[in-house]
């Protein structure tokens, strides 16, 4: 399956990534600072919203960024591998 988005804060990517490269490639998000198949867990996600969503690239945080819009696009039951 073919994934558009970061599966723990729900970042639009500019294509879509098949699911298992994405498990197993080792990238940051720029958002969340995840490191897929690493940290990619929903465990993750928790803590990354309770430090308050801080940005792992703030200078590529886009003007009007809206976390709600974008949390829609989460995988609640993500787990990498």
């Amino acid at each position: 399956m073919r994934i558009f988005n970061c599966p723990i804060c729900g970042l639009p990517w500019l294509e879509g990534v098949d699911e298992e490269k994405v498990r197993y490639s080792y990238e940051i998000c720029i958002c969340c600072g995840c490191e897929y198949g690493c940290d990619d867990t929903p465990t993750y996600r928790e803590q990354w919203l309770k430090k308050g969503t801080p940005w792992f690239d703030e200078q590529q945080r886009p003007k009007g960024w809206n976390l709600e819009d974008q949390l829609h696009h989460i995988f609640p039951g993500w787990n990498a591998g």
